[in-house]
């Protein structure tokens, strides 16, 4: 099915046939990454041509909308396109207060400042936006509308003074030759909604404020006024069919109904999303696609209630490389710790007889079983099997799960390899500890969750106390989970035609997602407040971690863990239970399985990830994920197989 959606984290677009015809193949005989989408392959090219970026940041000085750290952003912006990516001066116009007058970021310049931009753009060209200041929204002949806010409109009449959504598409998105990449940053917000910036830290005296400039009384978007318009706005009109052969992402440091702050972080004031940003682009990660760079830089922000937001024209697009750098592979540490004792925890739940029931669940634990065995050198007595295949007293009920991880943890020690493997259902409930930006916590569905709710579902909480907190220094753990933790999916959307739902007439057209929807009374997000458990109001006292996964990212909590966690998808789209190679499985487990087949057994969990990806994208849009502690963990062995092995060709798994 084709359709237009709006995620949690990011918007992405599903193509038309007569898209990709206009998308074509290689332009240039320049061909970079290629991209799949059903049986068509997009392909992205590298940056081969100039470099341009027009940077604006205005910090209104000396009026009552005065901001500080505009004007840092871009400075800050252009030291890393200089330093990273291969830009030189003379490729960036700064347009701001520090500027001479005649670059001062009135409107005029900055619509000039896009004509030059485009100046001989062709195909294999990079073009660089960023915007730091005040965004707003104001009434227009036309309805509603998001504008930003040049530095002359604090004295001259609206709308006419400020840029307006439509003005932006029509001086930024509409010129875009073919083959010709594109990137737009926002760190502004829109929307009046949130009129006080909440953070979940203690600022002192130096409290961000939000980035949202009221409009005159006579325009001001009223709650009458609010009606949602399919592919409006700054960032979602790039949704629209007109951009379908584009190469084109667009940032917004917030969602639309919150507040970018301005903000004082690591000794200057600047914005919270382009600091965070720049972060996640300095740390330079090996995997810095879209995708990843989001994700890093959600991370980065943990501590403000902004949820950053990207859009592009083709979900494909977020696997590709941010700016064209296609980065190079870290050689490989030969120093490997060797391995002690080994043991696995393998929990797979099919709901059997349930109106929640899954197909390839078992099938998952199963196979990764066999897999472990044959090419990692566990036995069957170092393996937990806790499936409704499995006598009564291992089904995988709440409780047995949690012994199974304490199980798993005992008697660990330096050079020990513990591996954990979830495939079922995941959900969210009301977060009860006031301090997850979304409201919600992450949780994974035993079997007896039909039962009351925390009570039997298994947090991300717990699996910290049982699991990540209790890991010894030195003992390595891999964990995959195969589900999902969002429910603003409804459907699967997968890259090729299948009926969804456990009814399908047949094998080949089963689907189903891995995200179980939560009871009623525990379905809504809670409100975060500065006050509430874990003294969120100061950062020393956060939640430690949130999440599975994204908990052992850049935490001080797990810092020094040995600890790699995989996710079958992001955080805001769906795991498929799904029929791949003649049985019921989960795609994520049937990547990696076929992936692991395809390296002998022997890669890094950089190069895995990539291969998992590459298996999935032909066929369903979900982006598997991989966290660990620090960037060098990404060169590690998976489960420190260092030497190809050799197993008959036979379907033995």
């Amino acid at each position: 099915r084709e359709r237009e959606r709006e995620e949690t984290l990011l918007v992405v677009r599903r193509p038309s046939r007569s898209s990709l015809a206009a998308m074509g193949a290689c332009h240039g005989g320049q061909c970079g990454q290629e991209l799949g989408w059903g049986d068509r392959d997009v392909w992205v090219e590298e940056v081969t041509g100039k470099k341009r970026a027009l940077l604006v940041g205005i910090n209104y000085r000396g009026s009552s909308n005065k901001l500080n750290g505009c004007i840092n952003d871009i400075e800050n912006q252009k030291q890393v396109l200089i330093e990273h990516y291969g830009f030189e001066d003379s490729d960036i116009l700064m347009l701001s207060e520090d500027e001479s007058r005649d670059k001062w970021p009135n409107k005029d310049t900055i619509i000039a400042g896009f004509k030059w931009l485009y100046t001989d753009a062709r195909s294999g060209d990079l073009l660089f936006f960023h915007y730091s200041g005040h965004g707003s929204q104001v009434m227009t002949s036309s309805g509603q509308a998001d504008c930003i806010c040049p530095l002359d409109c604090l004295h001259r009449p609206w709308p006419d003074s400020v840029i307006l959504d439509t003005e932006i598409h029509q001086s930024f998105y509409d010129p875009l030759p073919q083959g010709c990449k594109a990137i737009a940053l926002f760190d502004c917000c829109h929307s009046g909604t949130v009129a006080n910036l909440v953070v979940k830290r203690d600022f002192g005296a130096q409290a961000p404020k939000g980035r949202y400039m009221k409009p005159p009384q006579e325009l001001k978007v009223t709650e009458a006024h609010l009606v949602e318009v399919a592919g409006s706005g700054i960032r979602k009109a790039v949704t629209r069919e007109e951009y379908a052969g584009h190469q084109l992402w667009v940032f917004s440091g917030c969602q639309d109904n919150q507040t970018s702050a301005d903000a004082h972080v690591d000794g200057s004031y600047q914005g919270a999303f382009t600091w965070a940003f720049i972060k996640a682009l300095r740390s330079d990660v090996w995997h810095e696609s879209y995708i990843d760079l989001l994700e890093q830089t959600k991370t980065n922000l943990r501590g403000y209630t902004q949820i950053p937001a990207l859009t592009t024209t083709l979900d494909s697009y977020l696997a590709s490389w941010y700016a064209g750098r296609t980065p190079q592979a870290p050689v490989t540490k030969s120093l490997e710790l060797d391995v002690g004792h080994r043991k696995a925890l393998l929990v797979g739940i099919n709901y059997r007889h349930t109106r929640n029931e899954l197909r390839g669940c078992i099938n998952d634990v199963n196979n990764q079983k066999s897999i472990l065995k044959a090419a990692y050198g566990f036995q069957d007595g170092e393996i937990m099997m806790l499936t409704e295949d499995e006598c009564q007293s291992n089904w995988p009920n709440k409780a047995r799960i949690v012994e199974g991880m304490q199980w798993l943890l005992k008697d660990a020690r330096p050079g020990d390899l513990l591996f954990f493997q979830y495939s079922g259902h995941g959900s969210q409930m009301t977060d009860s500890t006031g301090c997850e930006p979304s409201g919600m916590s992450d949780c994974i569905c035993p079997l007896d969750c039909d039962k009351p709710w925390p009570e039997h579902i298994i947090l991300d909480t717990e699996l910290h106390q049982h699991v990540y907190s209790e890991l010894p220094d030195l003992v390595k753990l891999v964990c995959l989970f195969d589900c999902c933790h969002s429910g603003t999916v409804a459907n699967l959307e997968c890259k090729r035609a299948y009926e969804v739902g456990p009814n399908a007439m047949s094998p080949q057209s089963y689907g189903a997602t891995r995200f179980l929807e939560p009871p009623a009374h525990v379905a809504t997000p809670s409100r975060p407040s500065a006050g509430r458990a874990f003294g969120c109001g100061r950062r020393s006292a956060m939640k430690p971690a949130s999440g599975f996964r994204r908990s052992v990212a850049g935490s001080d909590t797990y810092g020094n863990k040995l600890v790699w966690v995989y996710s079958g998808c992001q955080d805001n789209q769906t795991s498929a239970d799904a029929y791949e190679d003649g049985q019921y499985q989960g795609a994520f487990t049937w990547a990696c399985i076929a992936a692991l087949k395809s390296s002998r057994f022997s890669s890094d969990h950089g190069a895995l990830l990539n291969s998992i990806r590459d298996k999935l994208r032909k066929r369903y849009r979900q982006i598997p994920a991989l966290s660990t502690t620090t960037r060098e963990h990404f060169s590690r062995y998976y489960l420190g197989q260092k030497q190809p092995v050799y197993l008959p060709n036979r379907s033995w798994f």
